[in-house]
């Protein structure tokens, strides 16, 4: 049985809106990486990758998923490109892991109308390029993941509903393979 769930993908897919619908969905406390990240360093993350660095920014954030491996119940959304790093992706992947997944023009849209904070990606010459690039970069290790849910045209209750659903099958599976009843029914 899963003890977490964890969703990845790119910025702007819908993982912390959609982790906080799942979480209440199942029950369970959401966590969400990027948010832990703000706290521990106390300023936004653009503002940690340019005083500190990426290698600084990813080791705290592995320590965090790490952290998170050991807890149960939770349905943590990584940041962005939190699953490229091997370890996390190692700890996640001994869990459930959902991807995210929307167009590029469709993430460029979200992260645009966002406004929370000011995004990287948004600072290059040609963004919606950019997003392309780190998607072609991070589509083998994306395809990692158990499951992908495209999240155009969804709201994040739908889409938690999705994987709610997949998780019960998910679970109803690995109960009867545990119980030696694989293939059986109920």
């Amino acid at each position: 049985m899963s003890v977490n769930v964890y969703l990845v993908g790119f910025s702007g897919t819908g993982k912390s809106s959609v982790g906080v619908a799942l979480a209440s969905l199942l029950g369970w406390t959401h966590f969400d990486t990027d948010d832990a990240i703000v706290e521990r360093f106390g300023r936004p993350i653009d503002r940690v990758f340019a005083d500190d660095g990426e290698a600084t920014f990813r080791a705290a954030e592995r320590e965090i998923v790490a952290w998170t491996a050991r807890e149960r119940r939770l349905v943590v959304s990584l940041g962005g490109g939190a699953f490229v790093d091997p370890e996390s992706r190692r700890l996640a992947k001994r869990h459930g892991v959902v991807r995210l997944a929307a167009s590029p023009e469709e993430i460029l849209r979200r992260l645009a109308a966002d406004g929370a904070e000011v995004r990287p990606l948004l600072a290059a010459p040609d963004p919606l390029d950019r997003i392309r690039e780190l998607l072609a970069r991070r589509e083998p290790v994306y395809a990692e993941a158990e499951l992908t849910v495209n999240t155009e045209g969804l709201t994040p209750s739908q889409v938690a509903e999705a994987i709610a659903a997949w998780l019960a099958v998910r679970e109803g599976a690995a109960d009867g393979e545990s119980a030696g009843m694989e293939g059986e029914e109920r």
